[in-house]
């Protein structure tokens, strides 16, 4: 039941985040969270697309590359009429394609593993290029704060 005793079944989608940003999961609703790397984020994100999931932004958001940001969220839906199991491709090709280009990378960035205030900076980033999509789904519950002197 949703906030108000709204039966979920009388919503025709229903959505979840992925993330290995702290920050961005406290403020997402059906958001998991995964203490790792940002290809364990992409792996779990494939095994939903295997159910059924599909994404609904690019895994590529931002165009930034492993080497460069520690930290990836996915949003993924699921129809609930829809056959289950049923593979949506495009989802599939774009992920897999994730996949592969983080598990070819030489140079990996991962959750802290910069200074602080430099980790901080990433997980504002991330969480800025995924806002929108956050809210136009209605997953997003309060907004990310801007460290403050930032």
């Amino acid at each position: 039941m949703l906030k108000g005793w709204i039966p979920m079944s009388s919503f025709p989608f229903f959505y979840t985040c992925i993330t290995n940003n702290s920050d961005l999961a406290e403020c997402v609703s059906n958001a998991k969270f995964i203490d790792g790397p940002a290809l364990s984020v992409l792996i779990m994100g494939r095994d939903l697309i295997h159910k059924g999931w599909e994404l609904v932004a690019n895994p590529f958001y931002g165009n930034l590359k492993p080497n460069q940001q520690p930290y990836r969220t996915l949003v993924l839906s699921s129809d609930r009429e829809s056959e289950k199991n049923k593979v949506e491709e495009y989802s599939l090709f774009l992920i897999e394609s994730a996949i592969t280009l983080y598990s070819e990378c030489k140079v990996i960035r991962e959750p802290g593993d910069m200074g602080e205030k430099i980790d901080m900076d990433y997980k504002y980033m991330d969480f800025a290029l995924m806002e929108e999509t956050l809210k136009s789904c209605g997953i997003l519950l309060n907004g990310l704060k801007r460290t403050a002197g930032r």
